[in-house]
This record gives structure tokens, sequence and C-alpha cells, in this order.
């Protein structure tokens, strides 16, 4: 939520690429921790997850 409050003071010109951009991947963190949970017990696809969720964080900051 933070990173979408933060986001609404980019410029409008931005709000369909910058914006867009790093709130799809901020959201995509949670969705893949979820997803690796779920699927633990699958230790290949949990590590997947994990890293796919590092990577998105990674955007997001970036």
């Amino acid at each position: 939520m933070d990173i979408y409050h933060f986001s609404k003071k980019f410029p409008k010109d931005e709000l369909y690429s910058l914006t867009n951009q790093i709130r799809r991947s901020s959201r995509s963190v949670c969705s893949n921790i979820g997803e690796g949970y779920r699927k633990r017990l699958y230790e290949a696809h949990f590590v997947r997850k994990i890293s796919d969720s590092d990577m998105e964080n990674t955007e997001t900051q970036v």
C-alpha cells in the first residue's frame, strides 16, 4: 500500500509506464511468496518462487 500511495505522486506522463510497472512488480512479490508457500513441499518450486519474489523486489527498488 505504501508503494501505491507513493506512486500517486509520480508525474502524470509516467502513469502508464513507470507507475504501472512499479505497482505490478511490488504486487508480484507477495504473490510469489504465497505461491511458493503453498507448494513448499516441493523444494525446487518453493526456491524458484522465492527467487522470483526477490527479482521482483529488486525490480521495484530499481
